[in-house]
């Protein structure tokens, strides 16, 4: 008697413990999908993986979304587990390191978690291109990390730092010739300022 009791005690604590960190999910997934459906230009979703999903994931990618045969998307999209991870502890990371030009990879990697929900976001608005999604993302990445409790002057350095260092590297069906100051993508051709 004494053996179940100590199971099922257990197994209640457990119960709790999963029932917590759901809710802490879903309180992050609707944080981060109020600023992807602002980008998005429609009310959209952002999932998260929970704690089983993300010991099986097995895909590359930092975020997907789905569309139909006639080009629409999702109204969702699925982050990666360390995008999730990275977006939700984003305010813990120090920038400070992006005026010095000496950030690490670490840093490097939070930054991208950000670009991440802006790329998604813009292929939740209907834009399949990845190109396209890319370079719109690049010049809104400073958006999602204000949205997100990042202050606007560190927000502008870690735009511009991810589109030099990352965009470069990008393979080439998410670059485009246009994707520049004055390109036929550039959503502000009236700034100075690109991205």
């Amino acid at each position: 008697m004494r053996l179940l009791a100590a199971v099922l005690l257990i197994a209640g604590g457990l119960a709790a413990v999963g029932f917590a960190h759901r809710e802490q999910r879903v309180r992050e997934q609707d944080r981060l999908a109020a600023v992807a459906s602002d980008l998005a230009g429609r009310p959209v979703g952002v999932r998260c993986p929970g704690f089983l999903s993300s010991l099986v994931n097995v895909r590359t990618e930092g975020g997907t979304v789905q569309f139909d045969g006639d080009g629409r998307p999702a109204r969702f999209t699925r982050l990666s587990p360390e995008t999730c991870s990275l977006l939700r502890h984003v305010d813990r990371f120090d920038f400070s390191c992006l005026p010095r030009g000496d950030c690490t990879f670490k840093q490097f990697r939070a930054a991208w978690a950000l670009h991440t929900l802006a790329h998604e976001s813009f292929h939740l608005r209907g834009i399949e291109s990845e190109a396209t999604a890319e370079c719109y993302a690049l010049q809104n990445t400073a958006f999602v990390a204000e949205r997100l409790g990042i202050g606007d002057e560190t927000a502008q350095r870690l735009q511009r730092w991810v589109y030099v260092r990352g965009y470069p590297n990008e393979p080439d069906d998410y670059q485009s010739g246009d994707c520049r100051d004055g390109g036929r993508l550039d959503l502000r051709p009236g700034s100075p300022r690109f991205p």
